[in-house]
Parts: C-alpha cells; structure tokens; sequence
C-alpha cells in the first residue's frame, strides 16, 4: 500500500494544477494562486516520501512530471493570459495574449529535459518549472489584491502596462531552458541558502515599511512569495555556480 502514497500525492498536486487553470480562466486569480502554492507544496511532498519510503518508480517520475507541467506550466500561463485579456483585450483581441502560452511550450522541454538529464542532483540546470510559476502567479495574485482593495501599486502599474506579461514570459522561457546553475532545496545547507534566508527576513521588514496601504492581508503572502523567488533568482544569477 505505501508504493502507492507518493503517487497519490502527485495526484493532489495534478488536481490543484486543474482547479488553478479553472480559477485563473473565470477570474479568481488569488485563489488560482493558492492552489498553484499548494501544488508545490505537494510536489516538495511527494518525491521526499518516495525516497522515505524507498518505492521510486519510473512511473512516478512521469506522473510528476505530466502533473508538474499542469501546475506549474498551464495554470501560470494562464493567470498571465486571463490576466492580460482581461486588461488589454476588451473589445480588440491582442495576439500579445497569447504570449505567455509559450511558457507550457517551454516548460514542457525543461521537464523533459530533468527526465533525462541525471546531472541534475544538487542543483538545477535552469530556472525550475515550480520556481518559474511562483514567481508568474504570485505576481498576478498580488497585483489582483491590490486592483480588489483599490491600493496603488508600482506593481500593478506596472502588470497592467501593454508589454510587461508578454516580455515577462519570454524572459521565463529563456529561462527556463537556460544551463544556468540554480541551486536546489535537496542540496546541504550551504552559503547560498543562508542569503536566501536572510534575503527573506529583509522582505518581511521590507513589506511591513513599503507595502501599499489598504491591501488586504492575503496580498501580503503573494508578495512575499514574489519576492522570496525573485531573490532566489537573483542569487542564482550572480552568485558562484555550484560545482
């Protein structure tokens, strides 16, 4: 019975994958980004009880990886888009929309890629899918509280502009299917994971001074997140690659 709990909770992460996609088309996009958080918790869940458990399979590598590009590649992708439509596409469809699909393209390959690619073990060779859609959903949930509760954002301005989700996207598909070294959670604790934490508590303090006045309290966990991510891929940039 226990070969079969890994896969069950790849399962829980693909079904918070399609709720997200479903959420993100009918407009609710803090909750589309709440199962995508849920999602990556769940696929940080299922492979360390495989490996508890000792009953890796090959099946369950590509159930997480089917289950992966559902959650962290389509439902992304489609916040994005929903996003974009939403804002820029009223009464005049814009081909800019349907940019940022290409990151299920692209996801896809990267996916594809870790399959087969045995090098990756301490660290990733290109932005992670589930790094990538937390850094996209987590920046349309939060500009959607702040749009909610009639808070000025930089942020918002800034997601609402005509150019920024389409040069987004590209920029995480390059990403995505880069060689640069990224470091990974399964490595042992290191320096780079000591800035990470520490990049994290100067966010906590960071949004308690700048936040926007009047977001309500479930932005304040997009933001972290967004935030927490784009340190994570800062650090990856300009720190030392992992040997």
């Amino acid at each position: 019975m226990k070969k079969y709990l890994p896969n069950l909770i790849t399962c829980l992460n693909l079904m918070c994958g399609v709720c997200a996609c479903i959420l993100a088309l009918w407009g609710y996009f803090y909750q589309a980004y709440c199962f995508i958080l849920a999602g990556a918790v769940f696929d940080l869940c299922d492979g360390a009880l495989a490996r508890r458990l000792g009953v890796s399979s090959p099946t369950g590598r590509e159930l997480d990886s089917l289950s992966d590009l559902v959650s962290f590649g389509l439902a992304p992708a489609l916040m994005l888009f929903a996003w974009y439509f939403k804002i820029n596409c009223e009464g005049t469809p814009n081909p800019l929309a349907f940019v940022p699909l290409l990151l299920v393209a692209f996801s896809a390959i990267r996916l594809a890629r870790f399959n087969v690619d045995g090098s990756e073990q301490s660290y990733f060779s290109g932005l992670a899918t589930p790094a990538c859609a937390m850094i996209s959903s987590s920046l349309v949930a939060y500009g959607h509280t702040c749009a909610m509760a009639g808070a000025e954002s930089a942020i918002l301005n800034l997601l609402n502009t005509a150019w920024f989700i389409p040069v987004l996207a590209v920029v995480l598909c390059v990403l995505l299917v880069s060689r640069i070294r990224m470091f990974s959670v399964k490595e042992k604790i290191g320096l780079k994971h000591y800035l990470l934490a520490g990049g994290a508590l100067a966010i906590v303090i960071g949004i308690a001074l700048v936040a926007p006045r009047g977001i309500i309290i479930a932005g304040y966990l997009a933001l972290f997140t967004l935030l927490l991510f784009c340190v994570y891929l800062l650090l990856a940039l300009v720190a030392p690659k992992t040997k």
